[in-house]
């Protein structure tokens, strides 16, 4: 019922628009699976909302751009960018190798946008180390997590691999930065998904030790509940976690998380049909 209405907001300029627009848009990210056909028409539809904003605003920030402007600004960036758009992209691809030598000095608005873009369309090792050494390098934490997260658009075993050896490495990356860090972000990739997932099983009792008494230890059970969306992995999430129920720290929230893997799955099996031949009807 909402694509429709979306559909007829093109043309609009306010932030409080074009931000409710893309909480609609995000949820029905949730029923667009990677490669589908559905996804290829859920990103012709990303561009058809932003185009417009595109055009007026372009992918650097204006001197003189209004506060209202810099937000929409950044919300449209990040959806062209989310869409593959190869005007968007191949802007991104430019700004970033006038500063590969340096990145902290990407503009701040748009640095995440251009990091993704450059692992999702120019991803090489190379591209991989100079993101690790830059990551250990700076102190800016914020910078850190949209290095990380960048990371997690990989398409590569091999970088896969490599990043998961330093998860552990304390002088790479601090217990306290993996979870929401890295954990999270690259279970909300279907390509990095059954890797992680798989590694955090194997090495919960490093987990456990490194982070028991870490804030962010409950974090390894909430955010699988966060991402979860399938049967299969519903039942991999109950048969490692309910053994562990006797565990007060984290039974809470493995309650809590079999209930919202299990709700988001009801919710999907139910709609899923009906929304994927909305988003296709918008082609």
């Amino acid at each position: 019922d909402l694509i429709p209405v979306v559909e007829k907001l093109t043309n609009e300029t306010s932030y409080l628009v074009v931000s409710a627009v893309k909480a609609v848009l995000n949820g029905l990210k949730t029923f667009v699976d990677e490669g589908t056909e559905t996804e290829v028409a859920f990103k012709k539809l990303l561009v058809k909302l932003n185009q417009a904003n595109f055009d007026r605003l372009g992918f650097e920030a204006k001197d003189g751009e209004t506060d209202e402007d810099e937000l929409v600004h950044q919300i449209v960036v990040a959806n062209m960018i989310a869409a593959d758009d190869e005007k968007a992209s191949q802007k991104a691809s430019q700004i970033f190798e006038a500063h590969q030598e340096n990145l902290e000095k990407l503009p701040a608005a748009t640095r995440l946008q251009i990091l993704i873009n450059q692992i999702k369309h120019h991803e090489t090792a190379e591209l991989t180390d100079n993101y690790l050494a830059t990551y250990i390098a700076t102190v800016d934490g914020n910078f850190q997590r949209q290095l990380a997260s960048a990371l997690s658009y990989t398409k590569s075993e091999a970088t896969l691999t490599r990043l998961l050896k330093e998860w552990k490495n304390k002088d790479v990356v601090k217990p306290q930065d993996l979870a929401m860090s890295w954990y999270f972000t690259f279970l909300q990739h279907d390509f990095t998904q059954g890797t992680i997932w798989t590694w955090a099983r194997e090495n919960w009792d490093w987990i456990k030790k490194a982070l028991g008494g870490d804030m962010s230890f409950d974090k390894f059970v909430i955010y699988p509940a966060n991402c979860f969306k399938t049967r299969e992995r519903l039942n991999e999430y109950k048969a490692f976690f309910e053994p562990q129920l006797d565990d007060m720290a984290i039974s809470r929230n493995i309650k809590m998380g079999i209930k919202e893997i299990a709700a988001r799955i009801d919710l999907i099996e139910r709609e899923k049909a009906t929304v994927e031949a909305a988003i296709l009807a918008t082609k």
